[in-house]
């Protein structure tokens, strides 16, 4: 039977319709990376030997040898550019920010089959790369993501991130956080922390813990196998994660996207990390207390069709309780 679940926290609806589901190993699609495709690529402008098509930022360690680089976004989103506005009858700003993108060394690896070691260096470089932006004082948000395939809006294989920096908090994550503060005000307690406990009494959606992370699949989940990675203490902000955590972060995020790429053989699917804005951004829900931080992994394996764009309501086939158990 069909079910209407409400987000807690955004207070948006989703739409579970497992009468149009498939068995969930029918969600598996074509690789999107070739288990014969080599380590290089000369073509593959992100690949060694095309390192000056692009510049540096940072490499990692210096040297032909990198494993892991930063470069500009060639096909910038924003720049740094001056900032300003018009707010006559319709509103624009300048599109003042930061794009870059950070790329480990090997094309025929994704995060799934890259050792610890990389995964672990590429979130400390990651966050390395948040704490430079965040000096700016124009900025007011900085997203993290990662595109992997096509249908995820990757336009090269090769694995990397992104990074946006924004001039202003966006949409989904202002509504996020007022919907933070509003339970925080009425509760007195973060609501991620009191999902946690909640999912911890129910035992249907919590697919993997470990001493400091906890993975589970969102009551209302706006598609196939979302899954959330959030940290056990509460903690607002991911450019504070330390040392200790990250390892452990890495681990949990090589396990949980080994799990989808072996289940699900290799889906396209995006990912991203949720903190805390900037305290120059002057958000009026800019408490600590309020909001924490996580990671969303988003596979890319359900299409929206007219109904989805025209309520914004997302139908998902998949119940996330029998997504648990399948990735089980």
């Amino acid at each position: 039977m069909s079910q209407f679940r409400q987000n807690p926290i955004s207070k948006h609806w989703v739409l579970i319709a497992p009468n149009r589901s498939k068995r969930p190993e029918q969600f598996a699609q074509a690789q999107v990376i070739s288990q014969n495709m080599p380590e290089i690529i000369p073509a593959c402008v992100f690949c060694p030997g095309n390192e000056a098509k692009n510049d540096d930022i940072l490499r990692y360690p210096k040297g032909k040898n990198w494993q892991i680089r930063v470069i500009p976004n060639k096909f910038e989103a924003l720049s740094d550019v001056p900032l300003t506005a018009d707010k006559e009858f319709y509103v624009s700003r300048s599109g003042t920010g930061d794009h870059e993108v950070v790329i480990t060394r090997k094309h025929n690896e994704p995060i799934a089959l890259q050792s610890i070691t990389t995964v672990v260096d590429t979130l400390k470089i990651l966050q390395q790369r948040y704490l430079e932006l965040a000096k700016h004082p124009q900025l007011a948000y900085i997203q993290i993501f990662y595109n992997h395939g096509r249908e995820a809006g990757a336009s090269l294989i090769h694995p990397h991130f992104q990074i946006i920096a924004t001039p202003f908090v966006p949409n989904g994550i202002h509504d996020e956080i007022t919907g933070c503060y509003h339970y925080y005000q009425a509760e007195k307690k973060c609501i991620y922390c009191a999902i946690m406990e909640e999912e911890r009494k129910q035992n249907e959606r919590v697919f993997y813990e470990t001493e400091d992370f906890i993975v589970l699949a969102p009551y209302a989940s706006r598609s196939p196998f979302e899954t959330w990675i959030l940290p056990k203490k509460h903690a607002s902000n991911f450019e504070e994660v330390s040392e200790k955590e990250m390892s452990q972060l890495a681990n949990v995020l090589k396990f949980v996207l080994g799990r989808l790429y072996i289940k699900l053989s290799d889906p396209p699917l995006n990912f991203y990390i949720h903190t805390m804005p900037l305290a120059q951004a002057g958000h009026s829900a800019h408490r600590k207390e309020v909001y924490h931080w996580h990671l969303v992994i988003f596979p890319r394996i359900a299409i929206w069709a007219g109904f989805e764009y025209a309520t914004g309501i997302p139908i998902n086939p998949m119940p996330p309780e029998d997504a648990v158990k399948f990735l089980k």
